[in-house]
Parts: structure tokens; sequence; C-alpha cells
């Protein structure tokens, strides 16, 4: 349902017969359309640094982009922030239960489909970006439909954050042990991740080998946000494949995240302190 002043743009309904097994699987085995998920998800995770969007908008040669399109945009984290520095923005999601959490904001639009078949017209946009989603698209079709939206001398992002984020030695310690308990619990459920298959990594190499781009290049930087310890629990059950949401008793309990919860508790107390975010951003420029 949509949200009372949210601006969508007519529906695309995705063409299933043009996406990869491989992607809809991902989608289907995400846990992202769960109840709550989406609304926890947009709540505890990081929102994009306005200095990334500024650099961006200086590699497109403009000071204020007319159009840019957001690719995987789940809950629209990564498109609200461009309300008021562009024109127009355009979230593209094939989940509608992340469309539904996603909230308004002036001159933010959202379709439902998917990034490689989005359905806009082509050479419009000065900006496509994809954030934290780039690992659960199949690569190839993906810069092609970037290049394809892009006007000459447009620019495709690709941004991910590290994780965690920088906050305490103990908690990093905790958390990375948690890490290694989901991915045996993936490789004893058979999960996959797209990050199996297209390591993140890889991004800047994938782009450069596609041809799709006139250059590419990679900067890091790092935005700085405030968080305490419900923070780190809700960003940690914000994770999918396998989601953590306390109603499955089987995967709490080899999951052990009562753990990691409880570290963060000891840690910070009641504590709300700045908890620094690692951004990888892999960007290409159009012909």
């Amino acid at each position: 349902m949509t949200k009372p002043g949210l601006s969508k743009v007519p529906p695309n309904p995705p063409k299933l017969s043009r996406v990869s097994e491989f992607s809809k699987a991902l989608i289907d085995s995400s846990g992202y359309e769960r109840a709550g998920f989406a609304d926890r998800y947009d709540r505890h995770r990081p929102r994009p640094p306005r200095f990334l969007l500024e650099l961006l908008c200086r590699y497109a040669r403009t000071d204020r982009p007319a159009l840019v399109i957001d690719l995987g945009c789940g809950t629209g984290l990564s498109t609200r922030a461009w309300s008021g520095l562009a024109e127009r923005v355009v979230g593209v999601e094939p989940n509608p239960a992340m469309l539904a959490a996603a909230e308004p904001a002036p001159g933010v639009e959202y379709r439902e489909g998917y990034a490689q078949e989005t359905g806009l017209p082509a050479s419009e946009a000065d900006i496509v970006t994809c954030s934290q989603s780039l690992h659960w698209m199949e690569p190839g079709p993906v810069f092609a439909e970037a290049a394809r939206l892009l006007r000459p001398g447009g620019v495709f992002a690709a941004y991910d954050y590290d994780w965690p984020p920088f906050v305490d030695p103990e908690l990093d310690e905790a958390y990375h042990a948690y890490q290694g308990r989901r991915r045996e619990m993936r490789e004893r459920r058979g999960i996959q991740r797209g990050g199996d298959r297209w390591p993140k990594h890889e991004h800047l190499s994938r782009m450069r080998e596609s041809g799709c781009f006139g250059w590419c290049r990679e900067v890091v930087l790092h935005s700085v946000e405030n968080g305490n310890a419900e923070r780190v629990a809700g960003f940690t059950r914000s994770l999918g494949l396998p989601v953590a949401d306390g109603d499955d008793e089987e995967l709490e309990r080899e999951l052990r995240i009562a753990e990691l919860e409880e570290v963060a508790r000891r840690v910070l107390g009641d504590r709300t302190v700045p908890f620094v975010f690692s951004y990888r951003v892999r960007i290409g420029v159009g012909g």
C-alpha cells in the first residue's frame, strides 16, 4: 500500500524471463519480506553521507542533477538522501515489502522493478547508483542498463559500507565471531549470498571489464552517525540470509545473537557514541 504523500511512478512489473534464476532465488531467500524487517532495516542502516553525493555530482559535472536513478533502492535510504540535491530521483526495487516501508520525500519517486530492466527512458540520468545492492544483481545486464540510462558524461556509482562500523574493539571481536557463526549457518543450510558469486571487492574490475563506461576508479571515504547498543542489535538483525528475528528459536540458539547484544549493552551501556562507517565507492563515467 502506498503511504500518504508517497510519489510513485506507474508500476513496472518485473519480466522474470529476463531475470537470472540466481538473482530471483536471492530475493526469495533473503528474508527481507518478513513482517517488520523493512522498518527495522530503514531505522538502523546508515544513510549515505552528503559528501559522497556531492562527489558524484562533481564527477557528473553538475551542481544539481536533473535525474538520479537509484537501483536496488530497498526502503529508499539512498534515494531520499538526494531529496533537495536533485530535481528528480527515482528508486527502483523488486521487493514490494521493502518499497512499502519507503518514506516519501520531495522530488522522490519509487518504481517496482529489476535493476537490469527499469523501463525508464534512455540517456536522461545524470547519475545512476547502486547503494549496498550491486552484489544482489547480475552485474553485466545492470551495467548495460546503467549505461543506457546515463546521458553522455553521466556517472554510475556502486558503493558499499564496511561492516561492522568502527565502535569498540571488544564489540568488533564479538561481531567478527557472530559473522563466523552466520557463515557456518549458511553453509549448513545451503544458503548462498550474492556476495558469494559477485564479491564486492571485484565490483571495480567487473565495471572496467564490462566496457560500459569510459573511465572507472574507486574512492574510499567515511561517514559518522550516532549509535547506541540498541542500534547495534537492530543493525545486526537487519542482515538477511538468514534473518534473525527472534521467532526462530533454533536459529537464535545457533547464531547466539544474544551474546553480541550483551556485549553491546556492556560496552556502551546507555551511551550514544559516534559510529564510523567506511564507504568504498566505485565510479564509472559514461561515454
